[in-house]
């Protein structure tokens, strides 16, 4: 258990003395490229965290076009959180962008955890407040900066994600279409 903790004890935000109990209640999982960990209409029942490969999170709008909102990368957590918070179904799909080695914590061992004493809830309230801002600098992004400067912050926090993920996903995450983004790349490399 100590090599668990050495690995993961600093990335799930748990202390040495509470590890035991939260790393017994993790359901080691894999997905094969294109499977599904959420679909549109599923109540979320897990969060889960990436020990290995690339999941992405979307919506499909009213055409029945795909929209990007999220990659996840190893060492990350992933989930619909509104879905676990409201028990509702998820408006969002999950899916494997290549084979996946995923943890995931069941809803029900969560909530038991909270309950369970004050060092629980600290860590609910800390990883809500992650999921909240990384959502909200999300929105702020795609609100407040051109695509160019979208394009830009993207290379800098995730350089592998080029190379990784196709650029159909990349462009509609950014907001943009394939043929804009190849116009961004080009005024870049230029």
């Amino acid at each position: 258990m100590q090599d668990h903790y050495n690995k993961y004890g600093e990335l799930f935000q748990v202390d040495q003395e509470h590890f035991e109990e939260f790393y017994a209640l993790l359901n080691d999982t894999r997905l094969l490229k294109s499977d599904f960990f959420l679909k549109q209409g599923e109540k979320c029942k897990y969060l889960g965290f990436i020990k290995k490969g690339i999941l992405r999170s979307f919506y499909i709008n009213d055409q029945g076009r795909e929209i990007n909102f999220g990659f996840y990368f190893e060492n990350e957590f992933f989930t619909d959180y509104e879905s676990i918070l409201c028990d509702s179904v998820s408006n969002m799909n999950i899916q494997a962008l290549e084979h996946c080695e995923i943890l995931l914590l069941g809803k029900d061992h969560l909530q038991a955890l909270y309950e369970k004493e004050a060092y629980w809830q600290k860590f609910g309230r800390m990883m809500s407040e992650k999921i909240y801002l990384d959502a909200k600098k999300r929105i702020d992004d795609l609100l407040c900066l051109s695509p160019e400067d979208r394009y830009l912050n993207l290379l800098k926090k995730e350089p592998l994600l080029f190379q990784k993920i196709a650029q159909k996903h990349i462009a509609s995450y950014l907001g943009v279409t394939e043929q804009s983004l190849s116009r961004i790349r080009s005024r870049i490399i230029n």
